[in-house]
């Protein structure tokens, strides 16, 4: 009967370890998910924020560029007509 009571006693504190360790397991796995979907989520947020930004800043400094460019344009244009002797009328 005592050993009986010992068996009974070990297979339940067997079954009751292994069940710990598989539910370990499964928040691990949930966890170790989540945490890559998070990371992954963030990234791909944060990547496509700086692409937006640096968009932006490329596009603001072409149309500076644009703008100089066409004030040099502009400059060069009315001092070349200045030294042209005979202007075409």
């Amino acid at each position: 009967m005592i050993k009986t009571i010992t068996m009974l006693f070990a297979l339940a504190f067997i079954a009751t370890g292994c069940a710990t360790v598989g539910a370990v397991i499964d928040g691990g796995k949930d966890l170790a998910t989540s945490t890559v979907d998070t990371v992954v989520t963030t990234a791909g947020n944060v990547s496509a924020s700086a692409l937006r930004d640096v968009s932006n800043v490329t596009k603001t400094v072409a149309d500076a560029a644009e703008g100089v460019v066409d004030t040099v344009v502009t400059e060069v244009d009315k001092q070349t007509d200045e030294l042209q002797t005979g202007k075409p009328e």
